[in-house]
């Protein structure tokens, strides 16, 4: 039984309404709580039955590595909140978290005073000392960027000067083919990059690892598992305000299950704005506003057994900032927990038809309009027609895939790679119709209000208002860009402390 009491028996009718509300054992220390409240203004026939009365400090929706190291920042910044996890798969790192090369980003990429430029190099050395102190299986095997041809030299200067500002550690350029087949003996180039800080690491046993941690402590720490977050709604008690939180089973009716929170935070990476949409209204911003958010797939294959060995470090390469967020089809050593030692090529960046489209060929007709129509969606879908279709067209082209990869190690045929994994990442698009490359964040509270409070024979009365006073309750993570994984325990920090300033913790 929670701190805040538990559900007994009762019911009320309620006024005009006709609400049936269950009866609550009442606690004056903690204030009221309601036990079947409405969703909508139009939908008060539906009600949950669960049981379950807990009041959750914080609840955090969305079980990826950014949502999972928010409440290990949250638990360790404030040891006495009580958080519960909220996940609409059946484990945490299912999505994103768990489909991607491994690389730990030393922070090159990314320019001089953004939020990315400073919360990838301190991400890294974050998630660094985490795998060592957890004896999490990672490897510092370095990078190496490549200019394939002369014409790339500057913007390789380029990327190098970004990672020195950014206070990336021990990077060296190196000017001819004989440098470069120092380091990589099978990799052709004019000039590179080479970062040795540069990691590999199974981001998903990483996230699973701080779940595990986090479940240590079940008084103070809880989750749910197979819950779509579906409705927000505000709770007012005569002593303070509550967010009900309506969710089920993804692709079910039901059964109903809802969990109260002082606040929520949402981390949902491919989902995130359709869970924003349904939050509530935006009461202000932390970075660039997202109009729409689009899903691109990255398919990789892998070398076979007998070539694995013609590299041991990353090869990218030259970044082509044309493409927007791809740094191109690269080569990466991986140690993960599911797949096994592999040297994986990939990933090409083609827009998905469909919010979780791991398939070239799956397409969800509601999520393309969506994106089509939105504020700065059509805008970045016809002035980028051209690439998309590139990007695409390479994606289902094994023949076309190859000959990137070859730009790099010619010596790579076709009959030297197999299929591998899809990933899919959400990219935000802002009001201009650019890919937003920084951390976005927004407060937000539920558009409808439910008044709560009980009469003298402790039942309760349940009321409805429109949207009441200015205080935010739910904070929305709207863009969490490449490298999130690598970056995640340092966006985590951000979070919680913008979070804490704005809900005055």
């Amino acid at each position: 039984m929670g701190i805040y009491g538990r559900v007994f028996a009762g019911t009320c009718t309620v006024g005009f309404l006709g609400i049936t509300a269950g009866a609550v054992n009442y606690r004056r220390e903690y204030g009221t709580l309601p036990t079947d409240l409405p969703s909508t203004l139009h939908a008060f026939s539906t009600f949950s039955r669960d049981d379950r009365r807990d009041v959750y400090d914080v609840a955090i929706v969305g079980g990826g590595i950014v949502g999972v190291a928010t409440a290990r920042e949250l638990r360790a910044k404030y040891p006495k909140k009580r958080v519960i996890l909220l996940e609409k798969e059946a484990d945490v790192a299912q999505h994103q978290s768990g489909h991607n090369s491994g690389c730990i980003h030393a922070g090159m990429y990314y320019k001089p005073g953004t939020a990315m430029g400073r919360l990838c190099p301190r991400g890294h050395d974050l998630m660094v000392e985490y795998c060592q102190k957890n004896k999490v299986p990672y490897e510092l095997c370095g990078k190496l960027i490549v200019a394939s041809e002369q014409s790339q030299v500057p913007t390789i200067e380029e990327v190098y000067k970004n990672g020195v500002t950014n206070g990336v550690k021990g990077m060296t350029i190196l000017r001819s083919q004989e440098e470069i087949h120092q380091k990589e003996p099978h990799v052709r180039g004019v000039a590179a990059v080479w970062s040795p800080q540069t990691g590999i690491t199974d981001f998903a046993a990483v996230c699973r690892h701080m779940f595990k941690q986090l479940t240590a402590n079940p008084k103070l720490f809880n989750y749910q598992f197979r819950y779509e977050a579906q409705d927000f709604v505000g709770v007012k008690t005569p002593s303070e305000e509550l967010v009900l939180i309506r969710g089920r089973e993804s692709g079910h009716l039901g059964p109903e299950k809802t969990v109260l929170a002082k606040n929520v935070i949402t981390c949902c990476g491919l989902c995130n704005d359709e869970v924003a949409a349904k939050s509530g209204t935006v009461f202000e911003r932390v970075g660039k506003r997202i109009a729409q958010t689009y899903s691109f797939r990255g398919r990789y294959y892998e070398l076979i057994p007998e070539k694995r060995s013609i590299i041991t470090s990353h090869v990218y390469p030259c970044p082509d900032y044309r493409k927007g967020m791809s740094v191109g089809v690269h080569f990466t050593p991986t140690i993960n927990e599911g797949r096994g030692r592999q040297v994986i090529i990939g990933p090409g960046s083609a827009l998905a038809f469909a919010r979780e489209g791991y398939n070239s060929y799956m397409i969800d007709i509601e999520y393309c309009l969506n994106c089509a129509f939105s504020k700065g969606g059509w805008v970045s879908l016809f002035s980028n027609m051209n690439m998309i279709f590139q990007m695409y067209y390479m994606d289902i082209s094994r023949a076309l895939f190859l000959s990137e990869a070859q730009k790099l190690i010619p010596e790579v045929k076709a009959s030297d790679i197999e299929d591998s994994f899809c990933g899919v990442q959400a990219i935000g698009i802002d009001d201009a119709g650019m890919l937003a490359k920084d951390l976005s964040m927004e407060f937000a509270r539920p558009r409808t209000t439910i008044n709560a409070e009980l009469n003298k024979n402790c039942e309760v009365i349940v009321g409805r208002t429109a949207l009441e006073g200015v205080k935010p309750l739910i904070l929305n993570v709207r863009n969490a860009p490449s490298p999130a994984a690598t970056a995640c325990m340092s966006i985590a920090e951000d979070i919680v402390k913008v979070a804490g300033d704005r809900f005055k913790w």
